[in-house]
C-alpha cells in the first residue's frame, strides 16, 4: 500500500507538497513614490492622527462646528508662520511679526477711525506698513549685520512700546463693516475667512515655488556662497523675505482684528512662539533652504490644535506658557535629529 501511495505522490507532486505547506503570496513592497510621498507629508498625516486621538479624548472636537472652529481660530497661526517661513528658508528669523500683526490692526483702526478712509483702503496701507518694517528688519541684518534674532528682538520691543503707548492699556473698537466682512461674513456656509485663508496661503506657495525670488530665496538658504557666485544679490533676497514676513504678518493682524472686531494691548502676543514652532515641527530648516508652505500649514494647524486641547482642558495659563516652551523645545529637536539623519543619507 505504501508502494501505491509513493507511485500516486509522483505521478501528482502538488498533492503532496500543497499538503505540507500552505503557499502565501509576498506582500507587495511600498513603492519609492509613495514613501516619498507619506514621508514627504508626514506633518499632514501627524495632525490628521493627532486630531483623531485627541478627538477620542474630547468627543466635542469631533463635532462639525468645533472643526470650522479650529479652522477659522488658525488663520492667525497659519499666516505668521507663512511669513516666518520666508525669513527661516534664507537662514533667518523675524521675532517681530506678533508685533506687527498688531501695530497693523491698530494702524487700520487708526485709518478708520482718524482718516476716515474705507476699510479696503486701510488693508491696503498696513500691508505697505508692513513691507516697510520688514525693510527695516533686513537691512538691519544686511546693512548694519546685526543677527536676526538680536535686530528683530529690537524691532518687537520697540513696536510693542509703540502699541502699549497708542492704546494707552486699554482695547480700542471702531472697524467698518468693509474692515469685519473677512473675519465675520459668510458665503452660504462657509466663512469668508477660510476662502480668504486658501487664496493667500495659494499665493504664498506660488511666489515659493513658481518665482525668481521664490526660487532665490532656497537658494540663499541653501548655499549662500554658490548664490553668489551665481550673481545673485543675497542682501536684496533676504530683505525682501523679510519684506514678505512684515507682509503676512499684517495680514495676520488684519484677519485676526477682522474677526474679533478690536485691538487690544497684548493683541497677537500669544502666536509668537507657535509661529515659530510650526515651520520647524513641519520641516523648515533653521539653517535654512529646506522645507514646503503646504507643510507649514499643517503645522500651524497642529500647533493650534495642541494650544486649544490645553483650553479645553481647563488648565491655567501658566499651563499656556509651558506648552508654548515644550513646543519650541520639540521642534529644535526635531529639527536637530532630522538634520543628523540627513546627514547620515
Amino acid at each position: 500500500m505504501s508502494d501505491a501511495r509513493e507511485l500516486k505522490n509522483r505521478k501528482n507532486p502538488s498533492t503532496s507538497t500543497n499538503r505540507s505547506a500552505t503557499v502565501r503570496p509576498e506582500k507587495a513592497p511600498i513603492t519609492p513614490a509613495v514613501k516619498s510621498f507619506v514621508t514627504h507629508y508626514s506633518t499632514w498625516f501627524l495632525l490628521a492622527g493627532c486630531y483623531l486621538a485627541f478627538g477620542a479624548v474630547f468627543p466635542v472636537l469631533l463635532t462639525t462646528e468645533s472643526f470650522w472652529n479650529i479652522f477659522v481660530q488658525g488663520t492667525t497661526v497659519v499666516l505668521l508662520s507663512i511669513g516666518m517661513t520666508f525669513v527661516m528658508l534664507t537662514g533667518e528669523i523675524d521675532l517681530s511679526v506678533a508685533s506687527v500683526a498688531a501695530l497693523s490692526a491698530l494702524f487700520g483702526l487708526y485709518c478708520i477711525m482718524e482718516l476716515k478712509l474705507p476699510g479696503y483702503i486701510a488693508l491696503l496701507l498696513i500691508l505697505l506698513l508692513g513691507a516697510v518694517i520688514g525693510a527695516i528688519n533686513g537691512l538691519l541684518v544686511t546693512k548694519v549685520r546685526i543677527p536676526s534674532l538680536v535686530a528683530t528682538v529690537t524691532t518687537w520691543w520697540m513696536i510693542s512700546g509703540i502699541v502699549l503707548f497708542w492704546t494707552q492699556g486699554r482695547s480700542m473698537t471702531g472697524y467698518d463693516d468693509y474692515w469685519t466682512y473677512i473675519g465675520m461674513g459668510t458665503i452660504g456656509p462657509i466663512r469668508v475667512v477660510i476662502i480668504f485663508l486658501v487664496i493667500t496661503v495659494a499665493i504664498a506657495v506660488i511666489i515659493a515655488k513658481r518665482t525668481v525670488t521664490g526660487l532665490r530665496i532656497y537658494l540663499v538658504g541653501g548655499n549662500p556662497e554658490a548664490a553668489k557666485n551665481m550673481g545673485i544679490s543675497v542682501e536684496k533676497i533676504k530683505t525682501t523675505a523679510f519684506m514678505l514676513s512684515g507682509i503676512f504678518a499684517a495680514l495676520a493682524g488684519y484677519t485676526l482684528s477682522s474677526r474679533l472686531g478690536f485691538v487690544s494691548p497684548v493683541f497677537a502676543t500669544e502666536w509668537l512662539m507657535p509661529a515659530i514652532a510650526a515651520p520647524v515641527i513641519s520641516g523648515v530648516s533653521l539653517r535654512g533652504g529646506r522645507g514646503d508652505l503646504i507643510n507649514v500649514v499643517a503645522g500651524a494647524y497642529l500647533v493650534q490644535l495642541i494650544v486649544l486641547i490645553v483650553r479645553i482642558g481647563g488648565l491655567g495659563g501658566w499651563f499656556y506658557q509651558l506648552a508654548q516652551g515644550l513646543l519650541i523645545f520639540i521642534a529644535v529637536i526635531v529639527d536637530t535629529i532630522r538634520r543628523r539623519i540627513m546627514k547620515l543619507e
